[in-house]
């Protein structure tokens, strides 16, 4: 019992050692890789159909775009497709201030790549601030084209604080 309590000791203190976290990207490209997501906003599963995730109940795609250094996936719920983009505490260094620059910073770059073709609503809660981007002339519930970008002070399943990025497109609207 004692060798194994050691053994597994050891083998978590390894794991700490080699887990990496990093700084929060500086997102020298965003414009460019917006832009990217932007021109194939409604073509982005057919572009990603061959990087199937077979072992997912919802078809989950592999992406080769990425947003400040993370690759997108892709989630086709059928009547929706989702495609994530997540910035986590236990993967990034900072705190509630460096999380803040850095959502208002995707932010600033988000309006203006989609700012021509979308509006906004921001909404602010207790643990959270957000963006909701739709097409202009709809409204919130009838744009097939949504992108949602989420900045949690913390998280109620980690505790941690997070940026989430996410362009929804609804093709049966």
């Amino acid at each position: 019992m004692k060798r194994l309590f050691l053994l597994l000791t050891w083998v978590f203190s390894i794991q700490l050692v080699f887990a990496q976290i990093k700084d929060l990207p500086l997102c020298k490209t965003i414009n460019k890789e917006l832009t990217a997501i932007n021109n194939s906003f409604d073509k982005i599963v057919e572009k990603f159909k061959s990087k199937e995730d077979k072992i997912s109940l919802v078809k989950t795609y592999f992406s080769e775009f990425s947003i400040c250094g993370e690759k997108g996936k892709i989630k086709d719920y059928g009547r929706s497709v989702e495609f994530s983009f997540y910035y986590r505490e236990d993967n990034y260094k900072g705190g509630k201030d460096e999380f803040t620059v850095f959502f208002e910073k995707i932010f600033k770059e988000l309006n203006g790549v989609f700012g021509l073709s979308h509006t906004y609503k921001f909404v602010e809660e207790d643990n959270s601030i957000a963006y909701y981007f739709y097409e202009r002339e709809k409204d919130i519930t009838s744009s097939k084209q949504m992108i949602r970008l989420l900045l949690l002070y913390k998280d109620p399943q980690t505790e941690a604080l997070s940026v989430s990025l996410i362009f929804e497109y609804y093709p049966k609207r």
